[in-house]
């Protein structure tokens, strides 16, 4: 007979925090990138024209983006913001204190497939604002089903307490 747990997400123990995933914005964070967007988007031929006049400014944003944005990151309990490479966390949210997730896109997102994610508590309110994430989609997917498994996780554990204390 194996030894072996079941896991709600793989690699992942009730108790401990364990990060999932961790996804830099795009330039479509800045102000500057969706301007680009902007710019990118309204060239009728865009090939011809989106290397000589995008990729300078397209390249300095996002170094830019690197030293001065943000890095958003999934764990099993968690949605955290953190410094893009100071390694310092802005901000965190339970989980369990995410009622809903919105997808919104800015004018001079969709040039970068970006789009800024809205997370809500129960009472409808923004408790952490994602900005100009690639894919915004995939992470709100991540993030739902994380939400998912640990709910799944926790009552499971609250099952196992009550079994003990009977």
């Amino acid at each position: 007979m194996s030894n072996l747990k079941s896991q709600a997400i793989a690699g992942v123990a009730a108790g401990s925090e364990t990060q999932l995933m961790t996804k830099w914005p795009s330039i479509a964070a800045l102000g500057m990138g969706r301007f680009l967007g902007q710019l990118m988007a309204s060239v009728p031929i865009r090939f011809l024209l989106a290397l000589p006049i995008g990729a300078p400014i397209g390249v300095l944003l996002y170094f830019i983006q690197k030293v001065t944005g943000e890095r958003f990151t999934i764990t099993n309990k968690s949605v955290q913001r953190w410094t893009g490479l100071g390694g310092r966390m802005i901000q965190r949210i339970e989980l369990s204190d995410i009622a809903n997730i919105e997808v919104r896109q800015q004018s001079g997102q969709e040039f970068f497939h970006a789009s800024d994610l809205l997370l809500l508590n129960a009472k409808g309110d923004v408790v952490m604002r994602l900005d100009g994430l690639p894919h915004a989609e995939i992470f709100r997917e991540n993030i739902t089903k994380a939400r998912e498994a640990s709910g799944r996780t926790q009552d499971s554990l609250n099952t196992i307490k009550a079994r003990h204390t009977a």
